[in-house]
C-alpha cells in the first residue's frame, strides 16, 4: 500500500501550480486509454508488475484517474465523507440534491450506469468503465478515495467477504446520514 500512496503523492506534487510536472499528468491521464496507455509506463514501471496486466491496468486506472481528479478531487487521509466508488456515484448521481425524494429520483436515472460497474467479472473490464465515472466526477469536482478504489480493484475478483460489490451497493443505496437527522 506504501507504493500507491507514494505514486498519489507525487501525482499530488505533479499537480502543484507552481512547481508541477504537467507532462507527467498528461501521460498518466493518456494510460485511461488502451491505445495510448504506453505513454504512462514510464511513471509506473517502479511500481508495479508491468508484464502482469491485472497489476498494470489496475495501476494505469488509478494513476489516470489520479491525474485527471488532481489537485481538487485527491481524498486527503484526514477527508471525511467520501467512501468507495458506490457513495462516489451516489453523491455523482444526487447531484448535490438534499430531499430524499428528489434524490431517489435521480438515483433511478444513474442506476443502470452503477448496475453495469457492478456485473463487470474482470478488474480490466471494470477499470473501462470506471473512465467515464472519474472523468464525470472530476467535471463535478466530487473527490475520489483512490486508495479504497485500488484495494477494491485488487480485490475485485476475488469475492471474499466482504465482497466488493456489496460494499459499492451498501453506499450507492444507503444514504449517508445529514448533520441534520442526528439528534
Amino acid at each position: 500500500m506504501s507504493d500507491i500512496k507514494n505514486l498519489l503523492d507525487k501525482i499530488q506534487q505533479a499537480a502543484h501550480p507552481a512547481h508541477g510536472d504537467r507532462g507527467m499528468l498528461a501521460a498518466l491521464r493518456r494510460g485511461l486509454s488502451e491505445a495510448t496507455e504506453q505513454y504512462a509506463w514510464p511513471y509506473l514501471a517502479s511500481y508495479c508488475a508491468m508484464t502482469d496486466p491485472k497489476q498494470r491496468v489496475i495501476w494505469l486506472t488509478v494513476a489516470g484517474a489520479a491525474a485527471t481528479l488532481a489537485p481538487l478531487g485527491l481524498v486527503r487521509d484526514n477527508e471525511v465523507g467520501v467512501g468507495n466508488m458506490g457513495a462516489t456515484l451516489r453523491h455523482l448521481a444526487a447531484g448535490g440534491e438534499h430531499k430524499e425524494k428528489e434524490v431517489d429520483k435521480k438515483l433511478a436515472s444513474f442506476e443502470n450506469r452503477f448496475r453495469r460497474l457492478l456485473t463487470c467479472q474482470t478488474v480490466e473490464e471494470l477499470c473501462r468503465h470506471l473512465v467515464g465515472v472519474v472523468r464525470a466526477a472530476a467535471a463535478k469536482n466530487i473527490p475520489v478515495n483512490l486508495l479504497q478504489l485500488y484495494s477494491d480493484l485488487l480485490a475485485w475478483e476475488s469475492r471474499q467477504v466482504p465482497d466488493v460489490r456489496v460494499e459499492w451497493a451498501q453506499g450507492y443505496w444507503v444514504a449517508a446520514p445529514c448533520a441534520e437527522e442526528q439528534p
